[in-house]
């Protein structure tokens, strides 16, 4: 019999060691951490979540359950609640009703609180594409094909959401910008005027164009044509006022939005002045048409009146406005419909975040929606706090359902789309990316799906806070995109195994 060496398993247990050592650095915790530490960006506060889809559990995380600021991608939770309670064949209806009385007619606007209402951006997306004008156009027609000519007011109806229509933690120095655009129950034109100036001669007032037509609008021109040098015009609108001064230098034609106060009170006085325009009289002889403009008083009751038109918007797309495009009031319209859906109260940012609160407690578990603040539905307020991790497992959630899968996937964008336009340009990815970004000063947000050609995926969200301007601000869309592609690396090495195993 051999006898036994007493250095042989001494040996093994060393070599056991070093394998070990060099195998926990493949880990994918440990790669992502690497990322991490290794980028400026890691100055910031940083968290991340990494969920396997067809289990449900978190694969990878830092600071995972941590809340954060998600910026825009608050969208995610906001798009995901519209799709789990008004459903896929859902549309917003915008009304047109006539009602006569005792010798008076009258046009009521029932809003449906719809954002796409007049939006050019989704009216030249058409089957038949239309401009601002060619919508006014079918309406007045339809109106005219019922042999009317003459309406003695116009009232709108705007009840389906609250009259608190600006956010109270929205930045006030940024309330004339589209995407601080006040939210309705009746909304046109995204809520904006359009200011389009070209120049002149080198010194000489440049010529306005707006869209739509406004004749009525105080517009004070104060800006100059150059020949030389950058645009540098600017739109001035004080609070609750809808004056707009235009300030700076002209050299080529520019495209400037510009948010309006009151936007129901703001649709009536479009419409008011485009019927007029198109033969339809509005009011007494020798007024202005939009003094016949008033919104709805508490109790009147238009039932019995007779619809000439409706204009209807769908949910896929509104959805694809709310997150390809990252548009703020399509996300806050669709928190107020969701409320309304639920409550039958007029939608509001109060009871919207309630119905998010529910869904999160029944999809994902009772105590998730305690590490959730829920102040809009765009991300545009910093009083929003959402861990990384909610945001994974609520994208998972979406991703296994049948019913929710194909509106989130169409609603997100994939790069070279959208807010993921000029985004992974420089990223050989194996596997499909749809995903919403987000910023605010001082936060980077990238949440989103990863999916390999079996339709297995990885939902993910990576949320950077507190980043300080400089270096870590130039490196955080990077380490974004770092960590996605690791991801990708990650599911390539897997191949057919079970990616949480």
């Amino acid at each position: 019999m051999r006898p036994r060496n007493p250095a042989r398993p001494i040996a093994a247990l060393v070599a056991l060691l070093l394998v070990t050592q060099v195998a926990l650095p493949q880990s994918l915790q440990t790669r992502l951490e690497s990322l991490i530490y290794d980028s400026p960006a890691a100055a910031a506060e940083v968290g991340l979540a990494v969920v396997d889809v067809e289990t449900g559990r978190v694969i990878a995380g830092y600071n995972a359950d941590t809340p954060m600021i998600p910026a825009s991608n608050m969208k995610v939770l906001t798009s995901g609640a519209a799709m789990l309670t008004l459903g896929p064949d859902f549309a917003f209806r915008t009304k047109f009703l006539v009602h006569e009385s005792d010798g008076r007619r009258t046009l009521v606007v029932v809003g449906d609180g719809d954002p796409a209402l007049g939006d050019p951006e989704l009216l030249g997306r058409g089957t038949t594409p239309l401009d601002v004008e060619g919508l006014l156009d079918k309406i007045a027609g339809a109106l005219q094909k019922k042999g009317i000519d003459h309406l003695d007011e116009i009232v709108l109806d705007d009840r389906v959401f609250e009259r608190e229509t600006l956010h109270p933690s929205w930045p006030r120095d940024q309330l004339n910008r589209w995407y601080c655009a006040e939210v309705a129950g009746l909304n046109f034109h995204t809520n904006t005027v359009t200011v389009f100036p070209v120049a002149g001669s080198p010194g000489a007032v440049p010529v306005l164009t707006l869209e739509p037509e406004v004749p009525w609008l105080e517009v004070h021109n104060r800006a100059k044509s150059v020949s030389r040098g950058s645009n540098t015009v600017w739109v001035s609108r004080p609070d609750e006022s809808n004056t707009l001064t235009i300030f700076g230098d002209v050299r080529h034609r520019a495209e400037i939005p510009v948010a309006i106060s009151n936007p129901a009170r703001f649709t009536g006085r479009v419409l008011a002045t485009a019927l007029q325009r198109r033969g339809i009289s509005v009011g007494d002889p020798g007024t202005a048409p939009g003094s016949h403009v008033r919104t709805i008083g508490t109790g009147e009751d238009y039932t019995d009146a007779t619809a000439v038109a409706i204009v209807r918007t769908s949910i896929a797309d509104v959805l694809a406005r709310c997150n390809v495009d990252s548009h703020n009031l399509y996300a806050e319209a669709l928190l107020k419909r969701t409320g309304h859906a639920i409550t039958g109260e007029p939608g509001s940012w109060a009871n919207g975040g309630a119905v998010i609160r529910m869904l999160l407690r029944e999809h994902l578990g009772p105590g998730e929606a305690g590490s959730v603040k829920i102040s809009d539905g765009s991300g545009m307020s910093r009083d929003n706090r959402v861990p990384p991790e909610i945001l994974a497992r609520w994208l998972a959630a979406l991703y296994r359902d049948a019913d929710t899968r194909e509106p989130l996937l169409i609603s997100l964008p994939e790069p070279g789309q959208g807010t993921l336009r000029s985004r992974f340009s420089d990223r050989e990815l194996v596997h499909r990316v749809e995903a919403k970004s987000g910023y605010l000063n001082g936060v980077y947000a990238l949440s989103g799906l990863l999916i390999d050609d079996g339709g297995r995926a990885l939902a993910f969200s990576i949320l950077l806070n507190e980043v300080p301007s400089g270096q870590a601000s130039r490196a955080a869309k990077p380490l974004h995109e770092d960590i996605v592609a690791t991801l990708d690396e990650w599911m390539s090495e897997r191949g057919a195994a079970a990616l949480g195993g």
